[in-house]
């Protein structure tokens, strides 16, 4: 009887999936490996459960995170094949970030998996689609936090610096320093550009597993062969963020630098939010003009993978991204 019901289930999820609706972003996305889920809502629970990152929310989306975190454990995520790549349309219902009446905004998360590869990954999903709504200049700015190790040494770091100079700085600054020593990294006031230039950075502070880690990053970066730079002062919640962290932008008229797409690892986020153990995630926010032409299609009318990509060794790692794109330009799905 118990298989039976997993079947059901099973059988129902799948009907679900099929029966739901995605665009021109989502049909790349399912190309990529990512499922178009209907988006969770954000529920009261969840604004309260993320009050305690508000102080360190740069990028406004700790409830989203949240919610989305919430519907990993309530849908039994933890049990299926990791790691779980789900897409979306946002903002989230709830949420307290408001929609641009001239933008539209999509979701993309990793949840379950602690390697690089997925960083890889959904940069690279990132950069196929932006590129195929036609953004052509485009580049990364990329920082890491590194773990738990290397932010409390950044920590220390960052406030011996700041004792030292800090009645050099506006009364003001030191204000908001004492709230928040983290606001330097986001202050480009040009009172202190001598400051932010000497500061430390979060990349002198990385533990060894952390600095492996991020070259390895790096090394995916290079295979796309996309100009990217380590911006210093890119930063990511440190309440519940570890790792990376980046944003995808395109040059456009006039030397100024559109925000395409931002995203950033967050693996302590469930355990901060009472869940027995971590899930280690990463997610990115892309945001598109809106576009009358780029309808809605349905999922079960995306054309399904008949063969497996796998790749054998490091080289191939770094190359299998490249040639799923190529398979996507051509048509070919694939499982990968």
């Amino acid at each position: 009887m118990s298989n039976t019901n997993s079947k059901a289930k099973t059988s129902k999820k799948e009907n679900s999936y099929l029966a739901s609706e995605c665009d021109k972003i989502g049909e790349i996305a399912t190309h990529y490996g990512f499922a178009v889920i209907k988006p969770p809502h954000v529920e009261i629970e969840d604004i309260g459960k993320s009050r305690q990152f508000r102080n360190f929310d740069l990028h406004k989306d700790a409830d989203e995170k949240t919610a989305l975190t919430r519907w990993f454990l309530e849908n039994g995520q933890e049990n299926a094949p990791q790691p779980v790549l789900i897409h979306y349309r946002k903002p989230l219902p709830g949420s307290q970030m408001r929609k641009k009446t001239n933008q539209d905004s999509y979701g993309f998360e990793i949840m379950g998996s602690v390697r690089a590869t997925s960083e890889a990954l959904a940069i690279k999903c990132a950069l196929s689609t932006i590129q195929e709504l036609g953004h052509k200049d485009i580049y990364i700015d990329i920082n890491t936090i590194g773990d738990k190790e290397s932010i409390f040494k950044f920590e220390r770091e960052l406030g011996s610096y700041t004792r030292k100079h800090i009645a050099s700085l506006p009364a003001k600054v030191r204000n908001e320093l004492k709230k928040n020593p983290y606001s330097i990294l986001t202050d480009n006031s040009p009172e202190l550009k001598e400051f932010r230039e000497n500061m430390p950075q979060t990349i002198a502070s990385l533990s060894d597993i952390s600095r492996l880690y991020f070259k390895e990053v790096l090394e995916y970066l290079e295979s796309f062969g996309v100009p990217y730079k380590i911006n210093p002062y890119l930063f990511s919640n440190k309440l519940y963020a570890t790792h990376t962290v980046f944003e995808i932008k395109e040059t456009v008229e006039g030397g100024e630098n559109e925000l395409l797409v931002y995203g950033y690892r967050y693996n302590h986020l469930a355990r901060k939010i009472g869940a027995k153990r971590e899930i280690p995630s990463v997610g990115l926010t892309l945001f598109s003009a809106k576009n009358q032409k780029n309808k809605t299609i349905p999922v079960r009318k995306i054309k399904r993978p008949k063969f497996y990509l796998a790749q054998l060794g490091d080289t191939a790692k770094l190359k299998v991204l490249n040639i799923v794109e190529m398979l996507r330009q051509e048509k070919i799905p694939v499982y990968h």
